[in-house]
Protein backbone atom coordinates (compact mmCIF):
# COMPACT_ATOMS: atom_id res chain seq x y z
CA UNK A 1 0.00 0.00 0.00
CA UNK A 2 1.46 3.32 -1.04
CA UNK A 3 2.19 5.85 1.69
CA UNK A 4 0.92 9.40 1.47
CA UNK A 5 3.45 12.02 2.50
CA UNK A 6 3.21 15.67 3.42
CA UNK A 7 6.42 17.47 2.50
CA UNK A 8 7.75 20.93 3.28
CA UNK A 9 10.90 22.70 2.13
CA UNK A 10 12.22 24.88 4.95
CA UNK A 11 15.11 27.19 5.78
CA UNK A 12 18.35 25.34 6.56
CA UNK A 13 21.82 25.92 7.91
CA UNK A 14 23.65 25.79 4.62
CA UNK A 15 20.95 27.36 2.48
CA UNK A 16 20.13 23.93 1.04
CA UNK A 17 16.61 22.51 1.20
CA UNK A 18 15.45 20.84 4.39
CA UNK A 19 12.62 18.47 3.58
CA UNK A 20 10.48 16.67 6.16
CA UNK A 21 7.97 13.99 5.24
CA UNK A 22 5.14 12.77 7.43
CA UNK A 23 2.56 10.05 6.86
CA UNK A 24 -0.37 9.73 7.02
CA UNK A 25 -1.77 13.19 6.40
CA UNK A 26 -4.63 12.80 8.88
CA UNK A 27 -6.34 10.43 11.29
CA UNK A 28 -10.12 10.04 11.53
CA UNK A 29 -10.81 8.34 14.88
CA UNK A 30 -13.80 7.37 17.01
CA UNK A 31 -13.21 7.15 20.78
CA UNK A 32 -15.60 6.85 23.71
CA UNK A 33 -15.42 9.30 26.64
CA UNK A 34 -12.69 8.13 29.03
CA UNK A 35 -11.12 5.97 26.32
CA UNK A 36 -7.91 6.25 24.34
CA UNK A 37 -6.37 5.24 21.05
CA UNK A 38 -2.77 4.85 19.97
CA UNK A 39 -1.11 4.85 16.61
CA UNK A 40 2.05 5.76 14.77
CA UNK A 41 3.16 8.75 12.71
CA UNK A 42 6.04 8.21 10.31
CA UNK A 43 8.46 11.12 9.97
CA UNK A 44 11.44 11.17 7.63
CA UNK A 45 14.37 13.51 7.13
CA UNK A 46 14.62 13.72 3.34
CA UNK A 47 17.38 16.36 3.41
CA UNK A 48 21.17 16.02 3.28
CA UNK A 49 21.81 17.19 6.85
CA UNK A 50 21.08 16.04 10.37
CA UNK A 51 17.96 17.61 11.88
CA UNK A 52 16.80 18.33 15.42
CA UNK A 53 13.02 18.09 15.53
CA UNK A 54 10.54 18.98 18.25
CA UNK A 55 6.91 17.78 18.31
CA UNK A 56 4.08 20.03 19.48
CA UNK A 57 0.30 19.82 19.64
CA UNK A 58 -2.22 22.36 18.40
CA UNK A 59 -5.96 22.85 18.11
CA UNK A 60 -7.30 23.86 14.72
CA UNK A 61 -10.43 25.09 13.03
CA UNK A 62 -11.36 26.03 9.48
CA UNK A 63 -12.51 29.51 8.51
CA UNK A 64 -15.41 30.36 6.18
CA UNK A 65 -13.17 30.24 3.08
CA UNK A 66 -11.78 26.78 3.89
CA UNK A 67 -8.40 27.88 5.31
CA UNK A 68 -6.98 25.96 8.28
CA UNK A 69 -6.29 28.06 11.39
CA UNK A 70 -4.00 26.57 14.05
CA UNK A 71 -3.99 27.76 17.66
CA UNK A 72 -0.43 26.59 18.52
CA UNK A 73 0.10 27.52 22.17
CA UNK A 74 -2.65 30.14 22.19
CA UNK A 75 -6.24 29.63 23.19
CA UNK A 76 -8.99 29.87 20.59
CA UNK A 77 -11.02 32.89 21.67
CA UNK A 78 -14.30 31.85 20.05
CA UNK A 79 -16.30 30.22 22.91
CA UNK A 80 -18.48 28.37 20.39
CA UNK A 81 -15.42 26.34 19.30
CA UNK A 82 -14.10 25.43 22.75
CA UNK A 83 -16.19 22.23 23.16
CA UNK A 84 -14.41 20.83 20.06
CA UNK A 85 -10.77 21.32 21.08
CA UNK A 86 -8.36 18.50 21.99
CA UNK A 87 -4.79 19.82 22.21
CA UNK A 88 -4.39 18.62 25.79
CA UNK A 89 -5.35 15.05 24.88
CA UNK A 90 -2.13 14.22 23.00
CA UNK A 91 0.76 12.18 24.39
CA UNK A 92 3.86 11.28 22.34
CA UNK A 93 6.56 8.74 23.11
CA UNK A 94 9.15 11.23 21.86
CA UNK A 95 8.80 15.04 21.96
CA UNK A 96 12.29 15.63 20.57
CA UNK A 97 13.98 13.77 17.74
CA UNK A 98 17.32 13.78 16.01
CA UNK A 99 17.25 12.35 12.51
CA UNK A 100 20.25 11.71 10.28
CA UNK A 101 20.01 12.48 6.54
CA UNK A 102 17.56 10.05 4.96
CA UNK A 103 16.54 8.57 8.31
CA UNK A 104 12.89 7.87 9.13
CA UNK A 105 11.20 6.97 12.39
CA UNK A 106 7.78 5.99 13.69
CA UNK A 107 6.56 8.19 16.54
CA UNK A 108 3.83 6.65 18.66
CA UNK A 109 0.96 8.91 19.68
CA UNK A 110 -1.75 8.43 22.27
CA UNK A 111 -5.07 10.30 22.31
CA UNK A 112 -6.58 10.20 25.81
CA UNK A 113 -10.18 11.43 25.95
CA UNK A 114 -11.40 12.77 29.33
CA UNK A 115 -14.46 11.12 30.81
CA UNK A 116 -16.37 14.42 30.74
CA UNK A 117 -15.46 15.30 27.14
CA UNK A 118 -18.30 16.72 25.06
CA UNK A 119 -19.83 14.25 22.64
CA UNK A 120 -19.17 14.98 18.99
CA UNK A 121 -16.20 16.06 16.91
CA UNK A 122 -12.87 17.30 18.29
CA UNK A 123 -10.03 18.65 16.19
CA UNK A 124 -6.29 18.92 16.71
CA UNK A 125 -2.92 18.44 15.07
CA UNK A 126 0.63 17.37 15.84
CA UNK A 127 3.39 19.42 14.26
CA UNK A 128 7.01 18.41 13.80
CA UNK A 129 9.20 21.50 13.87
CA UNK A 130 12.81 21.55 12.71
CA UNK A 131 15.39 23.48 14.72
CA UNK A 132 18.91 24.57 13.85
CA UNK A 133 21.79 25.96 15.92
CA UNK A 134 22.77 28.85 13.71
CA UNK A 135 22.95 31.92 15.95
CA UNK A 136 23.43 34.40 13.13
CA UNK A 137 20.15 33.44 11.47
CA UNK A 138 17.59 36.23 11.48
CA UNK A 139 14.96 33.88 12.90
CA UNK A 140 16.94 33.21 16.12
CA UNK A 141 15.01 32.58 19.32
CA UNK A 142 17.14 33.35 22.40
CA UNK A 143 17.09 30.83 25.25
CA UNK A 144 19.04 30.41 28.48
CA UNK A 145 21.10 27.52 27.13
CA UNK A 146 21.56 28.31 23.46
CA UNK A 147 20.21 30.08 20.43
CA UNK A 148 17.80 28.18 18.23
CA UNK A 149 16.49 29.18 14.83
CA UNK A 150 13.10 27.90 13.74
CA UNK A 151 13.37 26.41 10.27
CA UNK A 152 9.86 25.16 9.51
CA UNK A 153 7.29 22.49 10.32
CA UNK A 154 4.94 19.84 8.95
CA UNK A 155 1.81 18.53 10.59
CA UNK A 156 -0.75 15.73 10.87
CA UNK A 157 -4.46 16.45 11.42
CA UNK A 158 -6.66 14.56 13.89
CA UNK A 159 -10.45 14.39 13.41
CA UNK A 160 -11.84 12.65 16.50
CA UNK A 161 -15.48 11.66 17.01
CA UNK A 162 -16.16 11.25 20.74
CA UNK A 163 -19.05 8.87 21.43
CA UNK A 164 -21.12 7.01 18.86
CA UNK A 165 -23.97 9.49 18.33
CA UNK A 166 -22.75 11.58 15.41
CA UNK A 167 -25.06 14.29 14.07
CA UNK A 168 -23.94 15.55 10.66
CA UNK A 169 -26.77 17.93 9.87
CA UNK A 170 -26.42 21.19 7.98
CA UNK A 171 -28.41 24.10 6.63
CA UNK A 172 -28.11 26.86 4.06
CA UNK A 173 -27.88 30.12 5.99
CA UNK A 174 -27.87 32.62 3.16
CA UNK A 175 -27.68 32.85 -0.63
CA UNK A 176 -26.33 35.97 -2.27
CA UNK A 177 -27.03 36.44 -5.98
CA UNK A 178 -28.08 39.63 -7.79
CA UNK A 179 -31.32 39.57 -9.76
CA UNK A 180 -29.68 41.43 -12.66
CA UNK A 181 -26.13 42.29 -13.66
CA UNK A 182 -24.56 44.52 -16.28
CA UNK A 183 -21.53 42.24 -16.58
CA UNK A 184 -21.27 38.95 -18.47
CA UNK A 185 -21.15 36.98 -15.22
CA UNK A 186 -22.35 37.24 -11.62
CA UNK A 187 -21.03 36.09 -8.26
CA UNK A 188 -22.99 33.45 -6.35
CA UNK A 189 -22.37 32.95 -2.61
CA UNK A 190 -23.92 30.05 -0.70
CA UNK A 191 -23.41 29.98 3.08
CA UNK A 192 -23.55 26.40 4.40
CA UNK A 193 -23.56 25.87 8.18
CA UNK A 194 -22.85 22.67 10.11
CA UNK A 195 -25.64 22.43 12.71
CA UNK A 196 -24.53 19.02 14.02
CA UNK A 197 -21.93 17.88 16.54
CA UNK A 198 -19.25 16.49 14.24
CA UNK A 199 -17.57 17.22 10.90
CA UNK A 200 -18.79 16.34 7.43
CA UNK A 201 -18.00 17.21 3.81
CA UNK A 202 -20.95 18.81 1.96
CA UNK A 203 -21.47 17.44 -1.54
CA UNK A 204 -23.67 18.22 -4.50
CA UNK A 205 -23.89 20.59 -7.41
CA UNK A 206 -25.40 23.78 -8.76
CA UNK A 207 -27.04 23.67 -12.19
CA UNK A 208 -27.57 26.72 -14.37
CA UNK A 209 -30.20 26.45 -17.11
CA UNK A 210 -31.22 28.95 -19.79
CA UNK A 211 -34.74 30.23 -20.47
CA UNK A 212 -35.77 27.26 -22.60
CA UNK A 213 -34.27 24.74 -20.17
CA UNK A 214 -30.92 23.95 -21.73
CA UNK A 215 -28.09 23.40 -19.23
CA UNK A 216 -25.45 26.11 -19.36
CA UNK A 217 -23.33 25.15 -16.33
CA UNK A 218 -22.97 22.43 -13.74
CA UNK A 219 -20.80 23.41 -10.75
CA UNK A 220 -19.63 20.85 -8.20
CA UNK A 221 -19.49 21.79 -4.51
CA UNK A 222 -15.85 21.71 -3.36
CA UNK A 223 -14.57 19.00 -1.00
CA UNK A 224 -14.19 21.12 2.13
CA UNK A 225 -14.38 19.76 5.67
CA UNK A 226 -17.08 21.57 7.63
CA UNK A 227 -16.54 21.52 11.40
CA UNK A 228 -19.40 21.71 13.97
CA UNK A 229 -21.13 25.08 14.35
CA UNK A 230 -18.95 26.48 11.58
CA UNK A 231 -19.85 27.98 8.24
CA UNK A 232 -18.41 27.45 4.77
CA UNK A 233 -18.92 30.15 2.15
CA UNK A 234 -19.05 28.45 -1.23
CA UNK A 235 -18.41 30.98 -3.99
CA UNK A 236 -18.66 30.57 -7.74
CA UNK A 237 -19.48 32.55 -10.88
CA UNK A 238 -22.63 32.27 -12.96
CA UNK A 239 -21.70 32.96 -16.58
CA UNK A 240 -23.96 34.44 -19.21
CA UNK A 241 -24.16 33.56 -22.89
CA UNK A 242 -27.78 33.70 -24.03
CA UNK A 243 -28.96 36.88 -25.71
CA UNK A 244 -32.00 37.22 -23.45
CA UNK A 245 -29.95 36.08 -20.49
CA UNK A 246 -32.67 34.67 -18.22
CA UNK A 247 -31.28 31.79 -16.12
CA UNK A 248 -32.65 29.42 -13.51
CA UNK A 249 -30.22 28.36 -10.74
CA UNK A 250 -30.93 25.03 -9.02
CA UNK A 251 -28.77 24.01 -6.08
CA UNK A 252 -28.72 20.54 -4.55
CA UNK A 253 -26.36 20.09 -1.58
CA UNK A 254 -26.24 17.11 0.80
CA UNK A 255 -25.14 17.35 4.42
CA UNK A 256 -23.32 14.55 6.24
CA UNK A 257 -26.60 12.81 7.17
CA UNK A 258 -27.64 12.69 3.50
CA UNK A 259 -30.33 15.37 3.79
CA UNK A 260 -30.78 17.45 0.66
CA UNK A 261 -30.39 21.22 1.08
CA UNK A 262 -31.93 22.64 -2.10
CA UNK A 263 -32.54 26.14 -3.41
CA UNK A 264 -33.70 27.86 -6.59
CA UNK A 265 -32.97 31.35 -7.87
CA UNK A 266 -33.34 33.34 -11.11
CA UNK A 267 -30.97 35.89 -12.60
CA UNK A 268 -30.97 38.18 -15.65
CA UNK A 269 -27.59 38.30 -17.44
CA UNK A 270 -28.38 39.56 -20.94
CA UNK A 271 -25.83 40.07 -23.69
CA UNK A 272 -26.27 43.84 -23.58
CA UNK A 273 -24.44 44.67 -26.82
CA UNK A 274 -26.37 42.08 -28.82
CA UNK A 275 -29.62 43.04 -27.11
CA UNK A 276 -29.13 46.72 -27.97
CA UNK A 277 -28.42 45.81 -31.61
CA UNK A 278 -31.58 43.69 -31.79
CA UNK A 279 -33.66 46.48 -30.25
CA UNK A 280 -32.22 49.00 -32.74
CA UNK A 281 -32.98 46.65 -35.65
CA UNK A 282 -36.57 46.17 -34.43
CA UNK A 283 -36.98 49.94 -34.01
CA UNK A 284 -35.56 50.49 -37.49
CA UNK A 285 -37.89 47.93 -39.04
CA UNK A 286 -40.83 49.46 -37.18
CA UNK A 287 -39.82 52.93 -38.41
CA UNK A 288 -39.60 51.86 -42.05
CA UNK A 289 -42.83 49.89 -41.72
CA UNK A 290 -44.68 52.98 -40.41
CA UNK A 291 -43.09 55.18 -43.09
CA UNK A 292 -44.04 52.73 -45.85
CA UNK A 293 -47.63 52.60 -44.61
CA UNK A 294 -47.84 56.42 -44.44
CA UNK A 295 -46.51 56.77 -47.97
CA UNK A 296 -48.90 54.12 -49.22
CA UNK A 297 -51.91 55.93 -47.73
CA UNK A 298 -50.82 59.24 -49.31
CA UNK A 299 -50.85 57.79 -52.83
Amino acid sequence: MAMLFFCLSVRAQEKSDVVLKVAPLFFDLQIDPGGEKTGKIYIENASDQELDIVAEASDFFIDTTGNYIFSDNKSIANPELKPYLMREWFKLDADNLKLAPGEGKNVEYRVQVPGDAALGGHYGSIFFRTLCTLSQDEHVIATDKSSLCVAGRVGVLFLVQVGGHAIKSGEINHIKLPKITFENEANLLVEIKNTGNTHFIPSGNIKVAGLIGQNRQEIEIGNKILLPKQQYNFQTKIKGGDILGIYKINGSIKDGDGHNLSFQRYIFIPQWEKLVIIILIIMGLFYFYKKFRFQKKGM
